[in-house]
């Protein structure tokens, strides 16, 4: 069936391409090879796509046609609330993985930002992508080399911008109903707005449409339970995100004081203690639910807690204006921010969180 879909997959592999052959002039060795792999992954996964209606039109398990069919419905809501869905999630790859991408996350021992790497078309972002986890460990292990901290996370789907018409893949279809109409309505809201250089807001920007899209959906869909679920968990999560922050806060300030590198290690991973701590004793009142319990055992950096940062510091104050404003008037705000520098706009949403309503 793949065959068949080989004259819609080469547009998408020719502009793979011819991208790749412009960064050749332009790239270093170690730049070059990570553009080698990145353009060769996104040409594999356009080269094996098959188109959702031929597949629903075959022979197929049971449930994969159920996951395709809810997908639908998602994208079909989704377009109906003005999220541009056109031409995404049209097709399905099945990769036989976890994840499709491993991110690579870096930052100094005593400072919160995070190592930046810069492209011609995403501008600079926070992390960098590999296809392959051996890839993504080797640069790991040469940025520890260079002093860094650094964490590695796999991620089971990513947003093209619109570049090309990103599949439907297995390592997220099969989630529950509420978790893959979250992944999709996050994803297609990365092709709303997108500021080059701010991963930030835009991850933020993408949390608070997917949070805005999912509870829309579920109320549409009249099932007050998983409303009512949906809600606890949004409240556990919130929780769960406070102290992650709070303990970012206590270190920006730590790495500021001037104290000696020893004290500062030592009182570093005091805080990284009092926040696991904390979160232990906020699952115990818990009745249900293990929103970050995962992330909190695992080994704990200063890139750790800036991935969380990333995607959530401006959740509260985007959401806020959004239910402030309504849907289509906030689009036209973020069109207002997009256009400030970025020290406006975080300054412009650092206020709006002391004025404004963050209550959801």
């Amino acid at each position: 069936m793949n065959q068949s879909f080989t004259e819609h997959a080469l547009p998408g592999i020719v502009k793979v391409s011819i991208a790749f052959c412009f960064l050749t002039l332009v790239s270093g060795c170690e730049t070059l090879q990570f553009y080698h792999q990145a353009a060769s992954g996104q040409a594999a996964l356009l080269w094996r796509r098959t188109p959702t209606d031929e597949l629903l039109q075959s022979k197929i398990d049971p449930a994969l046609r159920d996951r395709i069919e809810t997908a639908g419905q998602i994208l079909g809501f989704a377009s109906e609330i003005g999220l541009p869905v056109s031409g995404a999630y049209l097709s399905y790859v099945e990769t036989g993985e976890s994840y499709v991408v491993w991110n690579v996350f870096a930052a100094k021992p005593y400072e919160l930002a995070l190592r930046k790497s810069c492209f011609p078309v995403a501008g600079c972002v926070t992390y960098r992508g590999y296809f392959k986890r051996d890839d993504a460990d080797r640069y790991a292990k040469r940025l520890q080399n260079k002093g860094y901290e650094v964490y590695v996370g796999g991620v089971a789907a990513y947003s093209t911008l619109g570049w090309f018409n990103d599949p439907l893949l297995d390592t997220f279809l099969f989630r529950s109903d509420e978790q893959l109409a979250a992944l999709l309505f996050h994803e297609l809201a990365h092709r709303v707005i997108y500021i080059k250089d701010d991963t930030r807001f835009n991850e933020s920007l993408a949390t608070t449409i997917e949070l805005y899209a999912l509870e829309q959906w579920l109320l549409a869909r009249g099932e007050s339970h998983r409303f009512d679920r949906y809600r606890l968990s949004l409240a556990r999560r919130d929780s769960a995100i406070e102290l992650i922050m709070l303990a970012r806060n206590r270190l920006e300030v730590l790495y500021d004081s001037g104290r000696p590198v020893a004290e500062m290690e030592v009182k570093k991973q005091s805080i990284f203690r009092g926040m696991r701590d904390a979160y232990s004793l906020l699952h115990e009142t818990w009745a249900g639910g293990d929103e970050f319990y995962r992330w909190m055992q695992g080994p704990m950096s200063n890139a750790k807690l800036e991935t969380v940062a990333d995607y959530n510091e401006w959740v509260p104050q985007l959401t806020a204006k959004l239910d402030k404003l309504g849907y289509e008037q906030f689009k036209r705000e973020l069109s207002r921010l997009a256009s400030l520098s970025q020290p406006a706009r975080d300054a412009e949403l650092s206020a709006f969180k002391s004025t404004g309503n963050t209550s959801r």
